[in-house]
């Protein structure tokens, strides 16, 4: 089977990627890397031709000059649909977030919304996967957690009273966008998806200490003065 993956270099959408081609499928690998980018409409349909399915699963966690989030999430979401459909993709499995929701205050979420509407409102089958955090090799959570634990054994959680999270590991995502991809599961649904372990940040935190043999010390941050933390850093 011949499936593109858009965000063919990035942590979910290679771990996909080697999934697939491990099982034999064809990839159409889609980023800045392989020369095929979102960006490019023309080279989007090129790309797409002769493929059955197309994983969409490029975005990005912080704005950088042009690359914001409505020109990646929005923007871009918007030209792999239209390219899809002018190439005659059967089916496309968008990689969303968990809290996507318009008119909450954040760029991000309700970027990510904007490109679930587009997908729905589209004449093509899809399945939108609202994936909670994700954790595993290669991810940014554990990398950048590991090198704090080696530097500066401290971690200050976000707000005085911790919310439960539920981490999701990549090889459950995967399974789900594959079988989405490759066996046309879940047609025209939009499933969230989270761990099967409910526990708190610092908990997690604690584990990987336990791991990496370091002892870690975790204290509440109130969310404004992280908040002030951030301004002051980014010179705002």
């Amino acid at each position: 089977m011949k499936i593109a993956i858009t965000g063919s270099s990035g942590f979910v959408g290679g771990h996909l990627a080697r999934r697939l081609a491990g099982e034999g499928h064809e990839i159409v690998a889609i980023s800045r890397r392989s020369g095929i980018d979102i960006a490019d409409a023309g080279a989007l349909t090129t790309a797409l031709a002769g493929c059955e399915a197309v994983a969409h699963c490029a975005g990005i966690n912080r704005e950088i000059g042009a690359q914001t989030y409505r020109a990646v999430h929005v923007e871009g979401t918007e030209r792999v649909v239209d390219a899809a459909r002018r190439a005659g993709v059967g089916k496309i499995v968008f990689m969303s977030f968990l809290r996507a929701r318009p008119d909450c205050g954040s760029p991000y979420h309700e970027s990510k919304w904007a490109a679930e509407e587009i997908i729905r409102r589209s004449s093509l089958d899809y399945t939108i996967v609202k994936a909670g955090m994700t954790y595993g090799l290669g991810d940014h959570m554990l990398n950048h957690l590991s090198h704090a634990l080696h530097t500066l054994p401290v971690f200050a959680t976000v707000g005085m009273t911790e919310r439960p999270i539920r981490p999701l590991a990549v090889d459950d995502l995967v399974d789900l966008l594959r079988a989405s991809a490759v066996d046309a599961r879940v047609p025209r649904q939009t499933v969230a998806v989270v761990g099967a372990e409910e526990l708190r940040l610092s908990e997690a935190v604690r584990r990987v200490a336990r791991v990496l043999g370091r002892r870690v010390l975790v204290v509440p941050s109130p969310i404004a003065l992280q908040y002030a933390s951030r301004r002051c850093s980014s010179g705002r």
